[in-house]
């Protein structure tokens, strides 16, 4: 029995995003089957949504379906994935230079606000990191620092911060446009894949990398701050496209049977 949701739509678009959650957590491995009747019987919904749900997937690029087959989940391969981060950079690019001439003070206010919660998180991880490993910190290179990021207890909470607030920073620009379509064009690519990898890069941000995330996030809200939408398009599409080869450039480095299958 389908659960009640206000209309058709909305329950595709929740089984679009529970789904789309399951692989990105590795629920649902790269390779594995995703048969219509155990996920209706999963969702507790109907077999209706749940095809329309897998066709919208596809799209997307998350699974393949063949004839007599069914769906099957994919992962984006290295160059999926610049390519992802490129056209991130031009679309965003676009967003914010509407927002530049959009945005409203409150909004600018608060975009101020989150950047410094970014920048303060950084701080904060970096300030563990040296405090709990100094003698590594001189002695290692960037990737040992980073190792220790990813394993220490004490950096946990201040990295999932800026995580969450990196998000907040953007879709707060990208809402500021005012255009819902390309805001909704923007989500997708989003909800594709780039949130999971996001979560995975940032344990191989070593310390001047983030301190050039946020100095990519200054020059952002200096530009939309000055209503200046040259600046503004010009500073998030650098930004963006720097931190798509920095990923891809993290991602090939990765030890052999980690990368993302080609």
């Amino acid at each position: 029995m389908d659960r009640a949701y206000p209309a058709t739509e909305e329950l595709v678009q929740h089984l679009v995003d529970s789904i789309s959650a399951k692989i990105f957590n590795g629920a649902y491995a790269p390779g594995q089957k995703l048969r219509q009747e155990a996920l209706a019987e999963e969702f507790d919904v109907s077999r209706t949504p749940v095809r329309e749900a897998l066709r919208q997937l596809e799209i997307k690029g998350l699974i393949v379906q063949q004839p007599r087959y069914g769906a099957t989940v994919v992962a984006p391969t290295i160059k999926d994935i610049g390519a992802n981060y490129w056209l991130r950079g031009e679309l965003e690019g676009m967003a914010a230079e509407l927002a530049a001439r959009w945005i409203s003070d409150a909004d600018l206010k608060r975009l101020q606000a989150v950047h410094g919660e970014c920048a303060d998180a950084v701080s904060a991880l970096y300030a563990e990191v040296n405090a709990s490993g100094a003698a590594v910190a001189r002695e290692a290179g960037p990737r040992e620092v980073a190792a220790r990021v990813a394993t220490s207890p004490q950096a946990a909470a201040p990295m999932r911060h800026w995580v969450v607030k990196n998000q907040e920073f953007h879709t707060l620009i990208v809402r500021a446009a005012g255009n819902p379509s390309l805001e909704r064009i923007i989500k997708d690519l989003h909800t594709d894949y780039t949130r999971n990898i996001l979560n995975m890069t940032v344990l191989g941000m070593y310390e001047s990398r983030m301190q050039q995330n946020i100095a990519h996030h200054a020059a952002i809200v200096a530009a939309l701050t000055a209503r200046d939408p040259a600046a503004s398009r010009a500073a998030m599409r650098s930004h963006i496209h720097e931190s798509g080869d920095f990923v891809v450039d993290w991602l090939q480095k990765r030890p052999p049977g980690r990368k993302p299958p080609r």
